[in-house]
């Protein structure tokens, strides 16, 4: 499945770094010159240059032509002196950007003051500082992941003086977006929406991103189109056709509006670089992939609530991989119990712990399976290859009917995984007739071991009442089983017989 992320990295947005990205439209191409303070507060104030970045999520998707550019930052120091509500550190001017990134509004200008001096390449330090600030993830919907991802492109200009001591000047951004703020308002419509539907409010934490999960995989379908909406948490919510950031972003947007800790992660896969979620039950995160697990029935699902180590074909992005972010953000070191939800999708090996089983008819036995992993085991199906001979139940019961033999099997439900139990069902009563062993004489070093096989007439005969022994347990001792281990040197008899010693087969045993 072809993915559309492109690698997010940090990079800065002072101009010394930010050439590659930057158009200049001052005129003089470099960081204006040191502001001095002027008497004339109506001519216009210097600027830096006009600095224009693609969102480093989509380097490579969306180029700088894609994205609109707005015009030259023009202010006089009287508009800045008069401005109201001018911040005066990193966290007002974040806070003023972050409400801007969420009405979508396409140019935001926010005046500031600073006390003591700034030059412009601080200034544009600052003016990056709180733009990523806005962005950091606070734990409600429609904020921190979800403005991240939300926009393609950023201008970026600083206009500044000096007044009284103090630098004193606007920041200006200029916006690209997916979406509108029309869009936004359908995507909360929709989300209101499908939370009622869903129950989301009187729901406890994982049952909610039960909820949230089911419901995007059964009604978001991939989109193969060109259209960058399809990016868009608004392709999920409203259109239900959406790539794989469009569903991460509306299990974001619905988790955390409803309380339930979930952010959006970015890596690599074998199939190119995608983006998933991860939630928070009991204090804990796991990881969920809604666009990999998208139309499939719920015991299915193969990546849904995975610790890292069952999390398969997902290497995490350096910014998510770090000691910082999992200590924020800890990771369970199991996968969580999700009873039937992913069961069937996830058996790894099926196993029965009998290959041959007797019968007389009339009786039963029960074989017993062995799943991996254990909780899918009801999921498993059993069928006899002939129902005259012997039948089977759901959980493995055998039950003779008639002499013969047949075939037991259980399945895994995806068909891949599968183990078989040849059964032969025999009259009530079988007198053993005769024994034979496999070997009459058996040389063994000292320590080694040796299954004997017997073998009875007539077929079907129980096996189950003979007796084995040996002649010397210091020279060689034998199992029920008859597993004969040499114990020191010399000669001794190994004697297999039925219960009541009229029938016996033997084996001479030679030690070393």
């Amino acid at each position: 499945m072809k993915q559309f992320f492109m690698r997010d990295r940090i990079r800065a947005i002072a101009a010394v770094t930010a050439a590659a990205v930057m158009l200049c439209f001052s005129g003089a191409g470099v960081i204006a010159q040191e502001s001095r303070e002027s008497n004339d507060s109506s001519q216009y104030i210097p600027v830096t240059p006009a600095m224009y970045q693609v969102n480093p999520l989509y380097e490579g998707l969306i180029t700088l032509s894609d994205i609109d550019y707005g015009p030259e930052l023009q202010v006089t120091k009287q508009q800045v002196l008069n401005a109201e509500n001018k911040v005066g550190s990193v966290d007002e001017a974040a806070n003023v950007i972050k409400e801007g990134l969420k009405s979508k509004s396409k140019t935001m200008s926010i005046p500031f003051e600073f006390q003591g001096a700034y030059n412009g390449t601080q200034l544009v330090n600052i003016a990056d500082s709180a733009f990523n600030k806005a962005l950091v993830h606070t734990g409600r919907g429609d904020e921190g992941d979800y403005l991240k991802w939300g926009y393609s492109g950023r201008g970026m200009q600083v206009g500044y003086s000096q007044s009284n001591g103090k630098t004193i000047g606007t920041f200006s951004y200029t916006m690209t977006y997916y979406t509108t703020a029309a869009h936004e308002q359908s995507v909360t419509a929709s989300g209101n929406q499908i939370a009622a539907g869903l129950g989301l409010a009187s729901k406890g934490e994982y049952d909610k991103i039960v909820s949230v999960y089911q419901y995007v995989c059964n009604n978001v379908q991939y989109n193969y189109g060109s259209s960058t909406m399809k990016y868009s948490c608004y392709a999920a919510a409203v259109e239900n056709s959406a790539v794989c950031q469009g569903y991460a972003l509306l299990v974001y947007r619905l988790l955390n509006d409803y309380g339930v800790g979930c952010r959006m992660l970015a890596g690599n896969t074998s199939n190119g670089q995608h983006g998933w979620n991860i939630v928070r039950v009991n204090g804990l995160y796991y990881n969920i992939d809604s666009t990999w697990d998208a139309g499939k029935s719920a015991d299915q699902y193969t990546y849904f609530m995975k610790s890292d180590a069952d999390f398969v074909n997902h290497t995490r992005w350096a910014q998510y991989s770090g000691a910082d972010f999992y200590s924020e953000f800890p990771m369970s070191p199991n996968s969580f119990d999700t009873g039937d939800i992913g069961s069937a999708g996830s058996i790894k090996s099926v196993s029965l712990d009998k290959d041959k089983l007797t019968l007389k008819i009339g009786t039963s036995s029960e074989l017993s399976v062995s799943v991996n992993p254990s909780k899918a085991a009801s999921k498993c199906t059993w069928k006899s290859s002939d129902k005259s001979v012997a039948t089977v139940s759901s959980s493995g019961k055998v039950k003779g009917v008639a002499p013969g033999t047949c075939e037991v099997t259980v399945t895994a439900p995806d068909g891949k995984h599968k183990d078989t139990c040849y059964v032969t069902v025999t009259e009530k009563d079988v007198a053993i007739k005769s024994l034979k062993l496999n070997k009459k004489k058996l040389k063994l070093a000292k320590g080694k071991k040796y299954e004997l096989e017997v073998k009875v007439k007539p077929d079907g005969a129980s096996t189950g009442s003979l007796v084995w022994k040996s002649s010397n347990n210091k020279i060689a001792k034998v199992t029920k089983k008859g597993v004969v281990k040499a114990k020191g040197k010399g000669k001794c008899t190994i004697t297999v017989s039925t219960k009541d010693g009229k029938k016996k087969a033997t084996c001479k045993v030679t030690v070393k």
